[in-house]
């Protein structure tokens, strides 16, 4: 798991070469504002989901984990909490689905409340549970882009 500011994240093609393919796209946002919706950058390798939304504090709120794909959260407007816990430690509730790449676990409250903020982002790997999306008291509007990143 990272986090850090968006004007670090071509800093991480160290890690893999998309990163800088995601900062570009990032940026490509930015400048000619992408409306919301899916964007294909690399096939099934790399693509993006464009967010408008309001978060809000979930009913039954729970952690999502994929086996398959990274997934960059990039915050380009507002502000959200996001919550991280290592996967090993939480229990499964919806066990995984294939097709999404996505499995579910249980919330309690435990693990470690990030504050996403406009400007930042965070970086979920397979073994990270992450809860986004939930209400930061701040009830404002918020665009996110979601890179998955395969892995």
């Amino acid at each position: 798991m990272v986090i850090d500011t968006l004007a670090q994240l071509e800093s991480y093609a160290a890690l893999d070469a998309r990163f800088g393919e995601t900062a570009k796209f990032i940026e490509k946002c930015r400048t000619e504002n992408l409306p919301a919706g899916r964007y294909e950058l690399d096939g099934d390798r790399l693509y993006a989901m464009v967010m408008d939304y309001v978060p809000e504090e979930k009913a039954e709120p729970l952690y999502e984990t994929h086996d398959k794909y990274v997934a960059i959260q990039c915050m380009l407007e507002g502000s959200e909490y996001q919550w991280y816990a290592p996967r090993g430690e939480l229990k499964e509730k919806i066990a995984y689905n294939t097709e999404k790449d996505i499995s579910f676990y249980e919330f309690s409250g435990s693990g470690s409340r990030l504050h996403l903020t406009e400007g930042s982002f965070a970086v979920y790997f397979p073994q990270d549970g992450h809860l986004p999306g939930m209400a930061d008291g701040s009830c404002g509007k918020c665009r996110r882009i979601v890179v998955k990143l395969k892995w």
